[in-house]
């Protein structure tokens, strides 16, 4: 079996910072499946790209060590065999969508990897069947949810048919039953299959009796502490959220009739509420649902029928340079919100446009950089952070903004526990202070639901209060 070990591994991303691991030694078990956990920015994503033989050739400095496949520095390896060997799964899976449609995509991986056409339609009809995707071999890459590109992106993983699985964040915006289905779908490859697997999570629900291995990056020591499997039996439980329904008579956003659709299928039906003021809420529902598009519609980015409201007036009729300054859509990919190079270039921008100077002066920005641990990282490139701190910096930089409706697409995706308090903490709070209405669109509900004033859920072309039967 294919054989990947790590060896007196140092490397940082430029010459002037410190080493980000130093000397570090791993050997991934063959046949294993393998949990790291860690704190968002230890470097959890660099060690998979170290891995996979991405890096250093795309970035950063190998001062010393090297990974190796079967004794070979895995970066000497030519691409397509070594992607025969190690296939990895990106934190962003829109990253590594090159083709326009699901089947275009998964022909383009496996015809990179030389494989006969006969070989690539076996392949392609074989995963798409057993991830349950074959309604999506002909969709359109860009009109998929988050969280069905993702299972899109692990399809074309696997059908690779690597002998070693990568996957970084495989979950972040995959709904429960997804989350489970998917992990049952790895357990059987790495048993049946004799896979090794080896993903990165903060979320450790389901786990238990599949992972056989749980590590943590601990830095700055550069080592892999593995952790006892008990840490995956006694998990926090799920607080509910309880809801007056009297906040819903305040507030200034609502709509009547609302009604979307993507192409023929209607994602909404008719739909009449009002977003409550001072309050922070919670957008549940499956992946595909029309969660997104909702948000987009808001917005004023999508095409809707009925009518929407701000202060009593219907939103078609007001610009949408002076909308965009009433209601603010989070986007899901941080990176399609930044707009300067560096982190403090990111935050000037939004307090020099904020509609709350008085409330977000200088050094409350500043506690709230510490806060968040990106106090250190201002002079940073924003692409070059991790995938959880480029969402705490999205976060802060859209809440410093202002407008008086916040909508959040998965703000949580790689955050660890404390980081994901820290960040909801500083999310209650702004809303609650400044009076605007939150609504947060989110598959995690471990440590979120206890934020939360409301629970609006997103099914069978409805919005409906969580444990009520009244549409809303």
């Amino acid at each position: 079996m294919t054989q990947l070990t790590i060896a007196a591994l140092s490397f940082s991303y430029s010459q002037q910072q410190p080493a980000l691991f130093n000397n570090l030694d791993f050997k991934l078990e063959p046949g294993s499946f393998n949990l790291l956990v860690g704190p968002s920015g230890s470097g959890k994503s660099t060690l998979f790209k170290l891995m996979a033989g991405l890096y250093p050739q795309y970035g950063g400095y190998k001062t010393n060590g090297a990974v190796l496949l079967n004794g070979q520095d895995v970066s000497t390896v030519v691409p397509f065999a070594r992607a025969r060997k190690i296939a990895l799964l990106f934190q962003n899976p829109s990253r590594q969508f090159a083709m326009r449609t699901v089947e275009e995509q998964l022909v383009f991986v496996l015809e990179n990897l030389q494989f006969s056409q006969q070989q690539i339609t076996t392949r392609i009809n074989a995963v798409l069947e057993e991830l349950n995707l074959t309604p999506f071999k002909k969709r359109e890459l860009l009109t998929l949810s988050g969280g069905e590109q993702q299972r899109v992106a692990l399809a074309a993983v696997l059908a690779m048919d690597s002998e070693i699985i990568l996957l970084d964040e495989p979950f972040a915006n995959v709904d429960a039953h997804g989350r489970a289905t998917l992990l049952q779908e790895l357990l059987k490859l790495q048993q049946n299959q004799h896979k090794t697997i080896m993903l990165s999570d903060h979320e450790l629900t389901g786990y238990a009796g599949i992972a056989e291995h749980v590590y943590q990056l601990k830095t700055p020591t550069s080592r892999l502490e593995k952790l006892p499997l008990s840490i995956l039996q006694t998990l926090p439980t799920e607080k509910k959220v309880t809801t007056d329904p009297q906040i819903f008579n305040q507030g200034q956003l609502s709509w009547e009739k609302l009604s979307l659709a993507t192409g023929e299928r209607l994602l909404l039906k008719d739909s009449t509420c009002r977003l409550p003021q001072g309050r922070l809420g919670l957008l549940s529902g499956d992946n595909g649902v029309g969660k997104s598009t909702f948000f987009a519609s808001l917005g004023q980015q999508k095409k809707y029928t009925g009518t929407i409201y701000y202060h009593g007036k219907n939103a078609a009729r007001v610009r949408r340079r002076k909308w965009a300054k009433t209601v603010a859509n989070i986007f899901q990919n941080s990176t399609d919100q930044f707009i300067k190079l560096h982190v403090n270039e990111e935050l000037e921008l939004s307090r020099k446009n904020t509609l709350w100077p008085q409330y977000w002066t200088v050094t409350r920005i500043n506690a709230a950089l510490t806060a968040l641990q990106l106090a250190h990282l201002k002079d940073h490139v924003c692409y070059q952070l991790s995938g959880g701190q480029q969402k705490k910096l999205q976060v802060l930089s859209m809440l410093i903004m202002g407008q008086p409706v916040l909508l959040f697409d998965e703000p949580f995706a790689g955050l660890d526990a404390q980081s994901l308090h820290t960040l909801l903490t500083l999310i209650k709070d702004t809303v609650t202070t400044l009076g605007l209405s939150g609504l947060i669109i989110s598959h995690q509900r471990l440590g979120v639901t206890e934020f939360m004033d409301y629970e609006l859920h997103f099914a069978n072309q409805t919005l409906q209060l969580a444990g009520d039967s009244d549409e809303k």
